[in-house]
């Protein structure tokens, strides 16, 4: 359980207090959410069944102006021997004064892997998201691929995918939509240090497979360390690059967060 202090840096300017409180807070995570980064939801476990969590949170503040923020987030995950299923649905949304939300976006994934044997996992996987800050109207994904445990100890594990992604995607400056039959790879490690210290990366890879100038790479960088037995503290930063994006919307996003939580 932990309480998180944000610092996020971005090239924008906001007036008010609360409207730069919300936004920072919102703007690096609907902006990382081109790309899921699935690393982040897997649980760990060795017990078939039923797992999940659910988290909601609402801010309303009234003085000078009327802001409302709600974010929600749904992780429901269902093991078998062979098999596991995964559905994550998050929302976010910022309103401020009864106008359009100026941060809004949200995804549902529904995933599936299946274990071939102890180092070979095949997934597959489909997505909706809708992203304004990003520039996308709507998008919805469908891939599958293979996934390979490299190195699974308790001190140090490395995953390596390679996943065929199809890309149907409607943005605020095409009247129609686009697709696009795109590669989606991704590397992630975590590093167990022996101070109760935890590096962790995932990285995504995503050319269109018949233009790989056109692609997209995001990027998640986690420290987490605890200080005390109960007390830590974390770094996470976040990278989105994507060499073709609507128009008015910028090449690289990024974000940085830092907070202290305890765990108990």
């Amino acid at each position: 359980m932990a309480a998180f202090f944000l610092l996020e840096y971005f090239s924008c300017m906001l007036r008010k207090p609360t409207f730069l409180f919300l936004f920072l807070t919102l703007c690096g995570t609907a902006a990382s959410a081109q790309i899921i980064n699935i690393e982040e939801y897997r649980v760990r476990t060795d017990s078939v069944g039923w797992t999940g969590s659910g988290e909601a949170s609402a801010y309303i503040s009234k003085n000078d102006d009327f802001v409302f923020s709600l974010l929600t987030n749904i992780q429901i995950q269902h093991k078998r021997p062979k098999t596991t299923w995964w559905l994550i649905t998050d929302l976010e949304t910022v309103q401020a004064n009864g106008q359009d939300a100026f941060v809004n976006a949200g995804f549902e994934h529904l995933r599936l892997n299946y274990r071939i044997n102890e180092r070979w996992v095949w997934e597959a996987f489909a997505q909706g998201v809708f992203n304004e800050p990003l520039g996308v109207d709507w998008k919805l994904l469908a891939g599958t691929g293979p996934r390979w445990k490299v190195v699974e100890k308790d001190q140090f594990r490395l995953y390596l995918a390679a996943l065929y992604m199809f890309e149907n995607e409607k943005n605020p400056e095409s009247a129609d939509p686009v697709q696009f039959h795109r590669m989606s790879s991704y590397a992630s490690f975590t590093w167990e240090l022996k101070n109760k210290t935890r590096f962790s990366n995932t990285t995504y890879y995503q050319p269109v497979l018949n233009d790989v100038a056109d692609y997209r790479i995001a990027s998640n960088t986690s420290l987490k360390a605890f200080m005390t037995k109960m007390l830590y503290l974390e770094l996470e930063y976040n990278l989105y690059f994507d060499t073709r994006p609507p128009t008015g919307i910028v090449t690289t996003v990024y974000n940085l967060q830092s907070g202290i939580g305890l765990e108990f």
